[in-house]
């Protein structure tokens, strides 16, 4: 389905990551994806179940945001390793539930 692949056919993918902003002890990540996700897509994202461990602030906090190509979180500076994998298994979770 196209709403799963980047322009060149193949599932999308994760460019790069950024950090920026400190807040406290929270920073902005913001990961580049290969290509613009369709809604679906986007939405298996978003509600992908993850299950975290850690503090409450963190396991029971938000999840990132999809904004055109571009993935975006406010985590707690000790988690963003966590918050790297587990953007990991959202971008694979989508790819895989909106190519089915």
């Amino acid at each position: 389905m196209a709403d799963a692949t980047d322009r060149a056919g193949g599932p999308i993918e994760l460019v790069s990551r950024t950090t920026s902003k400190e807040v406290g002890d929270r920073i902005e990540a913001e990961w580049t994806l290969s290509a613009t996700p369709g809604l679906e897509w986007a939405e298996v994202f978003q509600f992908a179940s993850i299950t975290r461990t850690g503090p409450v602030d963190w396991v029971q906090g938000g999840g990132p945001d999809v904004e055109g190509d571009v993935i975006r979180w406010f985590v707690p500076t000790s988690y963003l390793d966590d918050a790297d994998a587990e953007v990991v298994q959202r971008v694979e979770t989508a790819n895989t539930r909106s190519a089915a």
